[in-house]
């Protein structure tokens, strides 16, 4: 075998990669759509962080069902909006007890 034939023989198994150009738009979108989950988010998560919860039911919680303190608070924060009053802990129970 000669020196092109190999060289030609190496650059049909190298060449299996096929450039493919970017859309600046596509991807600005793509960014855009990121952009405004995160902020979504941001603002989801100042609203929870506005909810006072009972140091006493996060205690309760982390001791009887063994997750972290950040996971009960997280929970007691989000039963907190559709929760009647009173009943923030026994809903945060069932919700941690049904989702695990």
């Amino acid at each position: 075998m000669t020196a092109a034939e190999e060289a030609k023989q190496l650059d049909s198994v190298t060449d299996r990669v096929k450039e493919t150009e970017i859309d600046a738009s596509k991807a600005q979108q793509a960014m855009s759509a990121l952009s405004s989950a995160n902020k979504e988010e941001d603002s989801k998560a100042a609203a929870l962080a506005s909810v006072a919860v009972s140091k006493e039911d996060v205690a309760l919680i982390v001791s009887e069902l063994e997750v972290t303190e950040e996971e009960a608070e997280r929970c007691l924060r989000e039963v907190a909006a559709t929760a009647e009053e009173g009943k923030m802990l026994e809903a945060a129970l069932r919700k941690l007890v049904t989702s695990q």
